[in-house]
This record gives C-alpha cells, sequence and structure tokens, in this order.
C-alpha cells in the first residue's frame, strides 16, 4: 500500500474533504465551465451564456457525484473580469460545491477576489492558482481580500520531472503561499502531455510524501491534444478514463477532467478505481472513514 513519510493533512472546505491515505476518502472530481470554446458561451467578454444549458451540466454532475460518492468541485473560468464574476455568482447559485476561481489572466483572478472579498462566497472560493509566475501584487492582494483556499501550481518549462517540481514548490510556491495567507493548500503538479500522467502521478506521491499535502494534476489538459481522440468517441473514452485514473494509484487526492460534459463517463471509472483502492487498503489498516465512500455506492 502506498506509504508516505509525512503526516497526510486533511483539508475541508465547505463540505468537501481532501487528502488522507490513500484509501480514507474518495477522489475529488473537478469539472471546468465556461471554458475557452465552450459551447454554452454566447460572448465571452461579457459573460453572456445559456444559463439553462450550464444549470442542466452542473445538476447533472451533482447526481453522479451523490450517487457515487465523488465529491466534486466546479472550475469556473472567465476570460474578463465582468464574464468571470458573472459565472461565479449564477454557480454559487446553482449549486453548494467549492468553486474554482479561474483565469488565464492574473489581472482578471484579482479583480475577481477584490470583487468578492467579505462575502461568504470567499468560504467557498479556491483561488487557481499560485504560479511560478506569481507577483507579489497578486500575494499582497489574496491577503488583503482574505483568500483561505488556493491552488499551487507546482510545474514549468523549467520544472517538468518530479524532482523539479518539488523544487519548484519548496523554494518558491510554499513562501508565497504562506505569505499569502494560505489556510488550505491543494498542489497540481501539472501534465504537459498524455505519458507526462506518468510523471505527473509520481510527482504526486513525492508532494504527499515530503509535504503530507493534498495533490493531483488535470489530465484533461492533454487529452484533447491526443491522436487518440481520431479513433472515435468510445474510444477516446475509454483511453481517457484509463489515462484519469493512474494519478489515483499513486495517491491523486483531486482531478481535473476537463468539462462537465465529460463527468458521466469520468465518475464512474474514477469511483470504480477509489473503491478497489480502498479495499486494497483494508489489507494495510487503512479504512475509509466516510459512509459514502464509492466503495459502498458501487459496489
Amino acid at each position: 500500500m502506498d506509504s508516505f513519510e509525512a503526516e497526510q493533512k486533511v483539508l475541508r472546505i465547505g463540505d468537501v474533504v481532501l487528502g488522507g491515505r490513500t484509501g480514507e476518502y474518495p477522489t475529488v472530481l473537478i469539472g471546468s465551465l465556461f471554458f475557452n470554446g465552450h459551447r454554452i458561451v454566447k460572448d465571452a467578454d461579457k459573460g453572456e451564456f445559456d444559463e439553462d444549458a450550464a444549470q442542466a451540466l452542473i445538476e447533472r454532475e451533482g447526481e453522479l457525484s451523490r450517487s457515487t460518492g465523488n465529491p466534486r468541485i466546479i472550475d469556473v473560468i472567465g476570460e474578463s473580469t465582468k464574464a468571470l464574476l458573472r459565472y461565479i455568482q449564477f454557480t454559487a447559485r446553482t449549486t453548494d460545491a467549492p468553486l474554482l476561481l479561474d483565469s488565464p489572466f492574473q489581472k482578471v483572478r484579482m479583480e475577481v477576489v477584490r470583487e468578492l472579498a467579505g462575502s461568504e462566497l470567499m468560504n467557498r472560493i479556491i483561488y487557481n492558482s499560485i504560479a511560478e509566475d506569481y507577483t507579489e501584487e497578486e500575494v499582497a492582494c489574496l491577503k488583503e481580500c482574505g483568500v483561505k483556499h488556493a491552488v499551487v501550481l507546482a510545474f514549468s518549462k523549467r520544472a517538468m520531472r518530479p524532482k523539479d517540481m518539488l523544487r519548484l514548490l519548496e523554494d518558491r510556491l510554499l513562501p508565497a503561499a504562506d505569505r499569502a495567507g494560505i489556510r488550505n493548500l491543494l498542489v497540481d503538479v501539472g501534465v504537459l502531455d498524455v505519458p507526462g500522467v506518468g510523471w505527473a502521478s509520481e510527482a504526486v506521491h513525492e508532494v504527499k510524501d515530503k509535504f503530507g499535502l493534498p495533490a493531483g494534476c488535470a489530465p484533461a489538459n492533454a487529452l484533447y491534444q491526443w491522436r487518440a481522440k481520431s479513433k472515435g468517441w468510445k474510444e477516446f473514452t475509454g483511453a481517457s478514463a484509463a489515462v484519469l485514473t493512474v494519478p489515483q494509484c499513486f495517491g491523486a487526492d483531486f482531478l481535473m477532467y476537463g468539462s462537465l460534459a465529460n463527468a458521466p463517463w469520468v465518475y464512474p471509472a474514477c469511483a470504480a478505481t477509489d473503491g478497489l483502492l480502498a479495499y486494497r487498503a483494508r489489507l494495510h489498516g487503512v479504512r475509509t472513514l466516510v459512509e459514502e465512500h464509492p466503495l459502498y455506492r458501487i459496489f
């Protein structure tokens, strides 16, 4: 069974628990909304979108989360301040799940954080992310606005191997998160391409072993660049399910799986893997710590 030198931290954000030893808690699944090219978005700058379609995606994923026992966090992505704020507010009204506040633009993330500072919603917001290119202005903004939950992206062109990810994390990202006053930290080890999921899985284990922090990755970032996509939808989803579940076997506490539209095939695959790992963990004295674990929901 996976064993870690460091004591494993367990975080609670809303009703979602992350961390611990393999088999104790189910993998948290993170799907995305309003990403670049998402069909439900009508105007990415103004934040205009098909609300019925968005609600349907959120509700269907919620049903899958409840039926499998895998908790969820929703990754809300926006390209402008106006759009991201509108997306966040809509999603917060539609579900009580924690939300990743996400944008490819640091300025947008900071402006939305400032808009939400002091609101009850901040208890559910996870800043995504503190990366190698962070600025001290960004760190100060997070601290001033009372952001308590954040993802750190331990990946860059200079940190693609697990040992380099650990160095980036220890030397730059963890000190920055500490200065920002972050209490609950999720480590995203990053994925460059589909074969790189193997390296990311190793990095997940190493992060948990050295720091005890909840760790995971985003295989979805690579899946849609994969040539397996050209083989057909059934072949693609079958192969992608295998790719997604490999990090779980190395202790991943969360997985970013791409569009919420993928939920119908992602949840069963990850739930089955969680159940198998939890049952194996019993041989090593590790017991599930939640009644709604996939071990009891799908087997």
